[in-house]
């Protein structure tokens, strides 16, 4: 007749107490500063920490113009190489690279 409820982990709890944008931490904003110099004409550019805020781990997404015409690889490596230093102290990266759709008015043309 009555479910048992089962508590919450530690885990499960932390999620819905952290699904607020939290403000970017010091090296999410250093690395931002870093890539819009780098792509001042980025319609999109967001780092993110994934590594629970000890900036071990970040994950990287740079959508611009100036990647039209350029492999994967080498949208992958240009952002790299504006991190190099950044990269040093990192575990790991994880890169993600797209062009901007083009404007419907002129597609058309």
């Amino acid at each position: 007749m009555f479910r048992k409820v089962r508590p919450w982990s530690a885990l499960a709890a932390a999620r819905a107490l952290c699904s607020a944008a939290a403000p970017p931490t010091g090296g999410e904003a250093a690395l931002v500063t870093l890539l819009r110099t780098r792509f001042p004409a980025a319609a999109a550019l967001h780092v993110e920490d994934i590594s629970g805020g000890c900036g071990a781990m970040y994950a990287v997404h740079v959508e611009t113009a100036e990647f039209a015409g350029m492999s994967r690889l080498r949208q992958h490596r240009a952002v790299q190489e504006a991190l190099s230093q950044q990269i040093k102290d990192m575990h790991g990266i994880r890169v993600s690279t797209a062009v901007p759709p083009e404007p419907a008015d002129r597609a058309e043309t």
